[in-house]
């Protein structure tokens, strides 16, 4: 199914709309690649991702991103050898009010000093990493990519590890029940559906 639907296009490039506001309610399927091809988030065994360190911790930091976002329900994610999937939605009728630490959330898994990789050195737009020192646009998909990307490596900063993401990521607008509930098996089935060398 996900092969039909997809075509491994999130491999090709950005499906970003250049005139979409990346804060509008609405549900948009997000690929994270690591910046290294290999198993560096784990490895694929008979079908299963087994994930290393990293990729653990991955995982954990995607599992907490509704708690530092309250506008945003996670419906589906996986944690691949060199890239994850993340389904998210913004709905903002989840709060009364859209209020998020931005640049503190996701922060418990770094050094109190350690700086904010990904929030103000990087901003993705798109499938292009802009080189202007400037802060995305407050409840944006953008933000909340940045925070993710930002609160892994650093945890990896502070256990001295090797680590890091590529600098852009790619997106897909989930447009009806039929595509979502698609998007959401290709990504429950992604680590069967594998290739990868384990």
């Amino acid at each position: 199914m996900g092969r039909e639907l997809y075509h491994d296009k999130y491999l090709m490039g950005s499906l970003r709309l250049p005139d979409w506001d990346y804060r509008t309610e609405a549900r948009y399927f997000i690929t994270v690649r690591t910046k290294e091809r290999g198993n560096i988030l784990g490895k694929i065994i008979n079908g299963e991702m087994i994930p290393n360190q990293i990729g653990i911790i991955t995982n954990k930091i995607i599992l907490d991103i509704p708690d530092h976002f309250p506008h945003v329900i996670l419906h589906e994610h996986v944690v691949m050898p060199d890239h994850v999937h993340i389904l998210l939605e913004i709905n903002k009728r989840t709060v009364d009010a859209v209020e998020t630490h931005h640049g503190v959330s996701l922060r418990k898994y770094s050094q109190p000093n350690a700086s904010r990789h990904g929030v103000r050195r990087q901003m993705v737009t798109g499938h292009h990493l802009s080189q202007q020192i400037h802060r995305p646009q407050k409840g944006s998909i953008s933000i909340v990519i940045n925070q993710f990307k930002g609160a892994t490596v650093r945890y990896c900063n502070k256990h001295h590890i090797r680590f890091a993401w590529q600098g852009n990521y790619y997106d897909r607008i989930i447009r009806n029940e039929w595509e979502l509930a698609n998007t959401k098996n290709y990504i429950r089935n992604n680590p069967k559906n594998c290739h990868h060398s384990s």
